[in-house]
């Protein structure tokens, strides 16, 4: 007899799905993909694009652009079924991927697989309470499989793994890509990943590789997915802080391990550099070689009625899980209140903290048993101009200013230090107390502001601190209004301005990324937080954490050891494909010129 004649392997016809509809207008797990969505936003800074900035709010989850991609190139064959089913594996939504999903997360004890399934020859996997050490991940997939089958929706198994973008993706597709090649057999598909897919779907589509286009691309979410795929991505934006994260998108968290490690090395040499140059300013540590951690300030004013000085906070609360309070104790020769901060506070002394002077928009306060109540609106003096505007007597601020004026409505003081003991400095988890300002400490806040004083100017020039006046808008009117500032360095104290002076020393387009998440968190906007949760002593909230600028009447100040930390960390990364091309520009979108698909 002949053998049977091999049939020639069917070759891509470019452009031969160009009128074809796309499986998304067929079929699309909307469910799922939904679930998988939220699950992606759950992971609040665990998410791959976050870390670049997460004052930046309204991502896109990634998981979303990837099912939209990847639904708008893969063609339905008129089999509905089956290309849902092929799809969800490409997603990594079906049962295989769950399962791989949750054994990647170590979702199950061994205890708990045999109360879940019933193991008949448990010797073989386990050992004592675990796993036997030379157990394989294929041998354990049986099991795993096994116990997902007892689960009845997908959310309670998709909840029990990692996201599809955490697992190693040679392991989690293996086998997956046989199965489309059979699929897509007819149309000549041969592909061995998900970017020799959507580069094949491209050519059949378009006759080359998909171009994907974002003109608002905001944090980068489309197009920094897109890229992951396997497309070329053209991404644009107005807004340049857009622009910087998408650039860090493609080339911090996109680079390859080599480069990310790179630009690991730049922060950790920048971040000591600048660690050293601060500490031989002798502002940050005691005596006794104690690390400042943070430094607590509250604003200060006159009274009309009392005439005396009264420091400004909505609470005296400093830490809740450490019943840490500022007390107000009266100086009848200063007319001022000296602050004491008092450790192991009782409840009631607590409680009694929680109210500060500054209640539903007043002053108050009482002193000698009388309380005294004045309006916000009247210390600054508002009224309305002929035009009925509403203006106050603030002094505003001038462009070498960075402290109020001794004549200023509000005053600025430090009333509080978070202290790291010398004793566990580098520890993990080091030793940490609240202790008031002492002679001292006030002697080297006058030292920081002698330098930002003598170098303002100079840092101005060299551009090392900025000396933009701040627009009018919605959001940057109340700056005027509240507090006089008018120029954008007048969001910033003396320790703070002095702090990223230098680490603009060190300015790389990497460093420019990580120094907006350090501003974002060290500012004269930033709230103290009082630890609320388990183990928090109290830290400073993001400026961004409301998407407003919010001025605030007590705020914390990073010092260089709390500010630095994030400098001394691994970036997460997800290497992009060499293949794809990548555009950006930093323009309006009726000026965009480039051809997408």
């Amino acid at each position: 007899m002949n053998a049977p004649v091999s049939k020639p392997p069917i070759e891509l016809v470019p452009l031969s799905l160009r009128d074809t509809p796309a499986l998304i207008e067929t079929v699309f797990p909307a469910q799922k993909v939904s679930f998988e969505a939220q699950s992606e936003r759950k992971a609040v800074a665990a998410q791959t694009l976050t870390g670049l900035g997460s004052y930046w709010k309204g991502r896109k989850p990634l998981i979303l652009v990837r099912a939209i991609v990847l639904g708008s190139l893969l063609p339905p064959t008129g089999d509905s079924t089956a290309d849902l089913a092929l799809f969800e594996k490409i997603m990594a939504f079906d049962d295989e991927a769950l399962a791989r999903r949750a054994l990647a997360a170590n979702a199950f004890s061994a205890t708990t697989l045999q109360e879940m399934i019933p193991v008949s020859d448990p010797e073989r996997y386990f050992s004592g309470r675990g796993w036997r050490r030379d157990i394989s991940a294929d041998e354990k997939l049986v099991l795993y499989r096994r116990a997902l089958s007892t689960l009845s929706s997908y959310e309670e198994k998709a909840s029990l793994g990692k996201r599809p973008e955490e697992v190693n993706q040679d392991w989690l597709y293996s086998g997956v890509w046989q199965v489309v090649n059979r699929h897509y057999a007819h149309l000549g598909v041969n592909v061995g990943s998900m970017p020799e897919l959507v580069e094949q779907l491209g050519v059949l589509r378009y006759g080359h590789r998909p171009r994907v286009g974002d003109t608002f691309s905001g944090g980068g979410s489309i197009p920094f997915e897109a890229a992951r795929v396997g497309c070329d991505a053209y991404a644009s934006d107005l807004n340049p802080i857009a622009c910087m994260l998408t650039w860090g998108a493609f080339n911090i968290i996109g680079a390859s391990n080599g480069a990310r490690a790179g630009i690991e090395k730049q922060y950790r040499e920048a971040a000591a550099s600048v660690a050293s140059t601060i500490d031989s300013f002798g502002i940050e540590k005691d005596a006794n070689g104690n690390q400042a951690k943070a430094f607590l300030y509250c604003l200060e004013t006159r009274c009309p009625e009392s005439g005396w000085l009264v420091p400004l906070s909505p609470t005296w609360v400093i830490s809740k899980n450490g019943n840490v309070i500022a007390e107000l104790v009266p100086d009848p020769d200063r007319k001022r209140f000296d602050i004491r901060v008092k450790n192991d506070a009782s409840a009631e002394e607590m409680r009694a903290a929680t109210k500060g002077t500054i209640q539903d928009g007043n002053l108050q306060y009482e002193l000698n048993g009388k309380t005294y109540w004045v309006s916000i609106k009247t210390l600054r003096g508002d009224y309305r101009d002929a035009d009925g505007s509403t203006r106050n007597r603030l002094r505003h601020w001038g462009k070498g200013d960075f402290k109020a004026l001794p004549e200023d409505v509000f005053q600025e003081r430090l009333y509080a230090i978070h202290w790291i003991s010398k004793e566990s400095l580098g520890d993990a988890r080091p030793k940490t107390y609240f202790s008031a300002p002492t002679e001292a400490d006030l002697e080297r806040e006058c030292r920081v502001d002698q330098i930002v004083a003598e170098n303002l100017v100079l840092w101005q020039e060299q551009g090392l601190v900025p000396d933009m006046a701040i627009e009018h808008g919605d959001e940057t009117t109340r700056l005027f209004r509240e507090r006089g500032w008018t120029y954008w360095h007048h969001l910033f104290n003396a320790r703070q301005l002095l702090l990223f002076a230098e680490l603009k020393r060190h300015a790389t387009a990497p460093l420019s990324l990580i120094l907006c998440q350090m501003i974002n968190t060290s500012a004269r906007l930033t709230r103290w937080t009082i630890g609320d949760g388990p183990g928090r002593s109290g830290g400073t909230k993001q400026v961004f954490d409301n998407q407003a600028l919010n001025v605030l009447y007590n705020y914390g100040c990073r010092a260089s050891v709390y500010l630095l930390d994030s400098m001394n960390s691994k970036i997460g990364g997800s290497e992009l494909p060499v293949s794809s091309q990548l555009e950006q520009r930093c323009l309006p979108a009726v000026e965009v010129s480039s051809n997408c698909d």
